[in-house]
């Protein structure tokens, strides 16, 4: 039994504790004389998503295949912030988030698949300002995730995976109207792997990474980021004796415009190289985005998002180049969403997406097509 498994029962036993004993506030209030219940969002939803492609997969312990694949998609979700204390301008803070996806998938020749999706994450943050002009933030956290019945590609589903992750970060504004930012991150990732799956280890990882940006202006914004990050994978091979295990470095520099109004909008452009000792992963990306919000004279907020993204490896192989994530960072998303308050603690979204992202097996994607409604219900909100 995996530590996944075994802590399903107590993360869905705490979902509904905490259901039940928030439903029953009226107001914000302190929790067991420990802290401030600060937020918390209840979110449910129902899709319809169509998958195409025709990919081989390496994760999965069955061999089945479709060119398109079809999904209902029922989830149910929570998050919020629990204040544990506050003196001042310190402050210690816990975040968390949990939710639960049920698939019923069609479409494929073998049969039908049910995938169904447990994740769950909590990050302890302390925030602090060091003198008139800066401030601190240091976190600690871990996310785990779980797949029962995961499915063949086109419909990837990420595997289920532990993971443990920290950083620190240092902002000062040397002026009105200027902010830098410094962040130091790290984080360890262990794949959930199977009997009958032990190539899922190949994925496991571990990172750290050296963030720094400047943002400056008013109502029109402008930031500029750049970050080295370098990752080891201690279960993937290249085959040296002398440098047994492949270990990548990855450059990154982007810049954000924002504009701040009776809409909002937000363009930006990143690049990505990659490097490693191993040159079956190196790649370089490049990707523009857009966000568009904005209040409609019918009292419906329209959101309007795209990420488009274009990557190329260096070097051309016929065998897998295993990759960490369904969108990874070479994802493209195109989505359209209207949503309007239904009730004071209740609004509505409905959302048109299109998806094509790069599955486990590198330089080979899949695209996804899929229309949702979603409810987010906050019980304190009057």
């Amino acid at each position: 039994m995996t530590i996944l498994t075994a802590c399903r029962p107590a993360l869905h036993r705490l979902f509904w504790s905490v259901l039940v004993v928030a439903s029953s506030l009226g107001a914000p209030r302190v929790v067991a004389a420990q802290g401030v219940l600060r937020d918390l969002v209840f979110t449910a939803g129902v899709s319809g998503e169509r998958y195409e492609g025709n990919l081989p997969a390496v994760a999965l312990p069955v061999v089945d295949s479709t060119e398109r694949a079809d999904a209902a998609v029922g989830e149910l979700g929570v998050r919020g912030e629990l204040r544990l204390a506050e003196q001042g301008s310190r402050s210690l803070s816990l975040l968390f988030d949990g939710g639960l996806r049920q698939f019923s998938a069609s479409g494929f020749q073998l049969r039908d698949y049910a995938p169904q999706e447990w994740v769950g994450s909590g990050e302890l943050v302390w925030t602090s300002s060091a003198g008139a002009n800066a401030l601190v933030r240091a976190s600690l956290g871990t996310r785990l995730r779980s797949v029962r019945d995961r499915t063949p590609v086109p419909l990837f589903i990420e595997p289920g995976y532990r993971e443990l992750r920290g950083g620190v970060v240092v902002a000062l504004q040397p002026r009105p109207g200027l902010d830098l930012t410094a962040e130091l991150a790290g984080e360890v990732t262990d794949f959930e792997s199977l009997a009958l799956l032990p190539q899922l280890d190949l994925l496991d990882r571990q990172s750290v990474g050296l963030e720094l940006g400047a943002e400056w202006g008013s109502q029109r914004r402008t930031r500029l980021s750049g970050s080295l990050r370098s990752y080891r994978y201690t279960e993937q091979g290249t085959f040296d004796p002398d440098d047994p295990y492949r270990r990548d470095l990855a450059f990154r520099a982007g810049a954000t415009w924002f504009y701040e109004g009776p809409v909002f909008a937000e363009v930006g452009v990143d690049g990505t190289l990659n490097r490693s000792n191993s040159n079956r992963p190196e790649y370089n990306a490049m990707t523009a985005r857009a966000l568009v919000a904005a209040p409609t004279p019918w009292g419906v907020g329209l959101q309007l998002f795209a990420t488009i993204t274009g990557k190329r490896y260096l070097t051309e192989t016929p065998f897998a180049r295993l990759v960490p994530g369904e969108e990874a960072d070479n994802a493209s998303l195109v989505y359209a969403q209207v949503s309007r308050p239904l009730a004071p603690n209740l609004d509505g979204a409905l959302r048109f997406g299109w998806t094509r992202a790069e599955t486990e097996i590198g330089n080979s994607y899949f695209q996804r097509y899929g229309a949702s409604v979603l409810l987010n219900f906050r019980p304190w909100r009057h």
